[in-house]
């Protein structure tokens, strides 16, 4: 559920060369951007994690915008989202709702599929489950049920240091427990993120944080056996945040599920390996 930097000077040049749409929706009391990339179709929207931009998905975007019209946004309370009014934590149903609101905005008559990282897998079973005439495959990256141990304690951490306001050594926590196998310029990409994090988006993540601690299981949000959508459960066998048995018991729950943990490969997927990206498509193409 993690962050991943921010960066969205990568895009001013794929909005020249590629087929862009950009825009802004509202959704309840948030102001919502987003692009869609290419002309497929087929509709392949991507959730973001817990504090990312849709900034993180650019290598995604450059891997699947011939094929598919690629949806990227950011979630009220992260990026470039905006308040209208009311508190600055968005709430997982607010969320949820913003995710319904982009799909029916972006979606040109193909069928719809959602890739979510972290947080977003949270968005997207959540999702899948109200509304499952709606998609037609989900992926889900870096997927748990449950807060597990490591969880908790890495929250536990992250929050004394931001007691103490030390956003930035945040970031090295983050890197120290689960960016161990992104690039050094990643790495301080992630640091710099936390460093430089707005007030109203560190009290989004607190309150995720929050909310998967308190939650328990996801099951209590979501029917996993309403999930109509192929799904492929994807995490890395290196991810030290999640506990595989979640996995296996959500593999078991989802009618339609297939479930994959990568070889050396953490929270990070398709940063940390270029087969993942492969992975997805051969789960996309079948």
């Amino acid at each position: 559920m993690f962050v991943v930097w921010e960066h969205f000077n990568a895009f001013l040049f794929w909005d020249v060369v590629m087929q862009v749409e950009k825009g802004r929706l509202i959704s309840g009391r948030f102001r919502v951007p987003y692009r869609a990339y290419g002309g497929g179709s087929e509709t392949l929207v991507c959730v973001n994690g817990a504090q990312q931009s849709m900034a993180v998905w650019r290598s995604f975007v450059a891997y699947f915008h011939e094929e598919y019209r690629v949806v990227i946004f950011d979630l009220p309370g992260q990026g470039r989202s905006t308040r209208l009014s009311g508190s600055p934590v968005a709430t997982l149903d607010e969320q949820v709702a913003a995710l319904d609101d982009i799909v029916v905005a972006t979606r040109q008559g193909g069928t719809v599929s959602i890739a979510g990282a972290s947080w977003g897998t949270i968005v997207t079973t959540v999702y899948a489950a109200r509304f499952p005439d709606a998609v037609h495959k989900i992926i889900l990256g870096g997927f748990g049920m449950r807060a597990t141990d490591v969880m908790n304690k890495l929250i536990s951490e992250g929050r004394a240091l931001y007691a103490e306001n030390r956003k930035e050594d945040v970031g090295r926590l983050i890197v120290e427990h689960l960016g161990k196998q992104v690039s050094t310029a990643q790495q301080h990409k992630i640091i710099e993120q936390f460093r430089s994090l707005a007030p109203d988006k560190c009290q989004t993540f607190s309150a995720q944080c929050d909310f998967v601690v308190g939650t328990g299981d996801i099951r209590r949000l979501a029917e996993l056996d309403r999930i109509s959508a192929k799904t492929l459960i994807i995490n890395g066998k290196d991810d030290e945040l999640l506990d595989p048995e979640d996995a296996r018991a959500a593999a078991r729950q989802i009618p339609n599920c297939e479930l994959c943990f990568v070889p050396n490969v953490g929270h990070f997927l398709h940063f940390e390996s270029k087969d993942v990206m492969g992975m997805y498509r051969d789960f996309l193409d079948e």
